[in-house]
């Protein structure tokens, strides 16, 4: 039976979203695509059109980072409905319109989230920038973060403001769509582990939010197979967009319901030190539950001896998080569990029998190390004592520590292997034209790739590039790929029929508006006008952050602190100076900058004494 009370069973998805940061804009584009494509589908069926008549529903999605406010901002837009939208594109290389059927993620993620203001833009009006200082002079003490949090806080609140709800409910959907958002939780949740009758205690970082979204999808969500969650004791927060209370008014935060919902979503992005940490509020029963580790696959009796469902005497009711991405990145194994029968050992994964898959949505899988020319390798043997020193390491850190989240090699293993049909994955890939000569790099899959992926906020256009092709990505991935033997009981065929064996029919068939093949964007550049913007950003964001950071560490030592304040000053411009070089080269070596071609000298010199006029 499917989810849905029907005779032949539905086939379910679990959907996963990696940390992406600013290439969450192309997480963005696939999933506003599958839901394109999920209710072109439904249409088609309600209205008796000749197309396959087999169910398929999503029943859990988990996120990280840039992934998880994708999840939860999706999850939300789907209330106020699908509304196909042309939006004109911003590139001007590109003559034809963005389409997009959940305006409020098309709209945080590309049109509102910008590391700057343009000249442009300052001339119309806009929301605040991630280098805006408004931040810095609504407050005193410390900074909070190195980028302005508070820009981010007033997309996701006006975001979920502007979603007016319509009371449809997918049949796509399962009720309720549970919704993971992981984060790490600095302060820690305490665990005791027994060693002969003692307890030694140790703290769990690893944490998340999960909510149960009802009254959004038709299908029932099925818990006599997935009894994970329930087995657990964890049925998630409950929230029905259509019913959430007040939602505040506007500059404000929103009501209870909605801005806890806000928060969780805001912090499982925010990046150590780029955004700000954020206090989250648990009930004193959820404490332990809320973070146990997922992989065990039962509730073990000993926890439940030890009553950890429990406050324990001095339980802290909040916890400082952060980013969820710093330790977890692909939140994979949330989403399997969920839709995984806890009478088979893993998700059935051969084309005939497979009726439930995890589909991981990752902008950054691990690419082949590139080949080293002979002059490169010469030079990193020469360098490599230098390697040792506390400045590499400083500097290599963060990088190794982000990769290193990115890295589930036995998910992406596997979700790459086209045996295995329960595991999918869909990341980047892009028709690029081969490099001038063999010594250039091709240009990547992604705009917004550069820079640690923060390099998508420097301009709306990589942002809707992105979006773009996560949407083309996604369309050929259900067309080409997401497919099963036809023999397979979800599309309620005979076994008679005797298939040939490499025969397959897709999973989510495309029809309607969703048939229509989503064009390639054209490679999007930015002026050298926009360095200069981001040059006087940069010096405005930075000087009153350095003077804050002084004054609260120095206090009353005027002397030392007038000494940081000159050599501040002075150093100023070389610091700045030496981003942009390497912003600037960035971008040249991904052939993201446009350059202004002058004149020649002699060109110049014809111009200035009117010569070759008519």
């Amino acid at each position: 039976m499917s989810a849905s009370g029907s005779e032949k069973p539905g086939f379910q998805i679990g959907l996963a979203m990696a940390g992406a940061v600013s290439a969450g804009a192309y997480s963005a584009g696939v999933f506003d695509f599958l839901i394109e494509a999920l209710n072109e589908w439904q249409k088609a069926k309600e209205r008796g059109e000749d197309v396959p008549k087999h169910d398929v529903f999503i029943s859990v999605m988990s996120g990280t980072s840039a992934g998880g406010i994708v999840g939860a901002l999706g999850l939300a837009a789907l209330a106020g409905g699908v509304r196909p939208t042309d939006q004109p594109a911003v590139n001007p290389k590109q003559d034809w319109p963005v389409k997009h059927v959940l305006p409020e993620l098309y709209g945080a993620w590309v049109q509102k989230t910008k590391l700057f203001e343009s000249r442009q833009a300052k001339k119309g009006g806009s929301n605040q920038s991630l280098l805006d200082t408004a931040d810095l002079h609504q407050s005193t003490g410390l900074p909070i973060s190195l980028l302005n949090s508070d820009a981010l806080t007033n997309i996701a609140r006006d975001s979920l403001r502007a979603i007016h709800p319509t009371g449809e409910r997918y049949a796509f959907l399962s009720d309720p769509t549970h919704l993971f958002l992981t984060r790490t939780n600095l302060d820690g949740v305490p665990y005791p582990i027994m060693f002969e009758g003692a307890k030694f205690w140790m703290n769990l970082h690893e944490d998340r939010a999960h909510f149960a979204v009802t009254k959004l999808g038709k299908c029932k969500f099925p818990e006599q197979e997935c009894r994970w969650l329930k087995t657990w004791d964890d049925a998630g927060q409950p929230i029905d967009f259509n019913d959430c209370g007040e939602r505040g008014t506007p500059g404000g935060p929103l009501g209870d319901v909605l801005e806890s919902y806000a928060q969780a979503a805001l912090t499982t992005s925010a990046f150590p030190f780029g955004f700000q940490a954020r206090e989250i509020p648990i009930l004193a029963a959820d404490i332990r539950r809320r973070a146990l580790p997922f992989d065990a696959g039962t509730y073990p009796e000993m926890l439940r001896k030890l009553h950890l469902d429990q406050a324990p005497p001095g339980a802290q009711t909040s916890f400082v998080c952060i980013d969820g991405g710093a330790l977890n990145n692909e939140p994979f194994e949330l989403a399997r569990w969920t839709i995984r029968d806890l009478d088979e050992k893993q998700n059935f994964r051969d084309p005939k029998t497979a009726n439930r898959a995890v589909i991981l949505i990752a902008p950054f899988p691990p690419e082949q190390p590139s080949q080293l020319s002979a002059k490169a390798a010469e030079q990193v043997l020469k360098s490599r004592k230098d390697d040792l020193a506390l400045l590499f390491v400083a500097r290599r850190l963060i990088p190794a520590l982000v990769d290193q989240a990115r890295f589930k090699s036995s998910d992406l293993i596997a979700a790459a292997d086209p045996k295995v049909y329960s595991r999918f994955l869909i990341s980047p890939a892009r028709q690029k034209p081969q490099p001038a000569s063999p010594d250039k790099r091709p240009q990547p899959d992604l705009a917004c790739g550069l820079l640690y992926a923060f390099g998508g906020f420097l301009d709306e256009q990589f942002r809707e590039h992105d979006f773009q092709l996560g949407r083309r990505n996604c369309q050929k991935f259900l067309k080409d790929h997401f497919r099963l033997h036809p023999d397979n009981p979800i599309f309620g065929r005979p076994q008679s029929m005797g298939s040939a064996e490499d025969a397959r029919l897709p999973i989510i068939p495309l029809v309607g508006t969703a048939a229509v093949e989503v064009k390639q964007a054209p490679w999007p550049t930015i002026t050298e006008e926009t360095l200069a913007d981001l040059r006087t950003a940069l010096e405005r964001r930075l000087d009153p952050l350095v003077s804050r950071f002084t004054s609260h560490v120095l206090g009353a030592a005027l002397l030392m602190r007038l000494a940081v304040y000159v050599y501040w000053r002075r150093r100023r411009h070389s610091l700045i100076t030496r981003l942009m070089m390497l912003v600037e080269a960035t971008l040249d070596d991904s052939r993201q900058i446009e350059r202004l071609r002058r004149p020649g000298f002699f060109t110049r010199l014809k111009g200035w004494f009117g010569l070759g006029r008519k």
